[in-house]
């Protein structure tokens, strides 16, 4: 996380190190949870290896992956992150995860004595919104093909430990669709 932090060039050598306090490094299992619905989010999490998945369940019990997150990058159920209210996500490993993460009080601790920590959330969810505009603008013009091209592209080291079904609810095709698009490409 530090090393993500320092690259954005926004905190000090000084302030980055005020955060060494704060940050826990945990291992999450192959299966286990991050957070589960009904929870609140009281951490943010920067994935130093290893692969999350975010999904939602409806009432049928059909999940839905909205977001997998890669080596270096944040990840938080960031709606019960931001609001301190229950989510309705299930953030989860799909392989075996080495996270650090940083408390909710601790950041807020972080944002309340320093300029430069504030500006760095700032920034930070900014960069949160745009990845989000970008995968709905994506859905909106870009055909599965090329939405598991450019997935296959930034991330090719994971791929293949995600299970089919798993990209598939990501890309919004089902499991046979993207069967058909991975041979096409072949």
């Amino acid at each position: 996380m530090k090393k993500y932090f320092s690259s954005l060039n926004i905190l000090s050598p000084e302030e980055l190190n005020r955060m060494d306090p704060f940050l826990t490094v945990r291992d999450i299992k192959k299966g286990d949870f991050l957070i589960q619905a009904n929870h609140i989010c009281k951490e943010i999490v920067f994935i130093k290896s290893g692969v999350l998945r975010s999904y939602f369940t409806d009432n049928d019990g059909i999940e839905t992956i909205n977001c997998i997150t890669f080596e270096g990058e944040m990840m938080a159920a960031f709606s019960s992150f931001i609001k301190q209210t229950p989510t309705d996500e299930n953030i989860q490993a799909i392989i075996d995860t080495k996270v650090e993460a940083l408390q909710k009080a601790d950041l807020e601790y972080l944002y309340q004595t320093s300029a430069e920590w504030q500006k760095l959330g700032r920034i930070l969810t900014e960069m949160q919104y745009l990845k989000l505009e970008e995968r709905i603008i994506s859905f909106q013009k870009d055909d599965a093909t090329k939405r598991y091209q450019l997935l296959e592209k930034n991330n090719s080291e994971y791929i293949k430990h995600i299970p089919l079904h798993y990209i598939a609810s990501y890309l919004g095709i089902s499991t046979r669709h993207l069967t058909r698009i991975r041979k096409s490409i072949l």
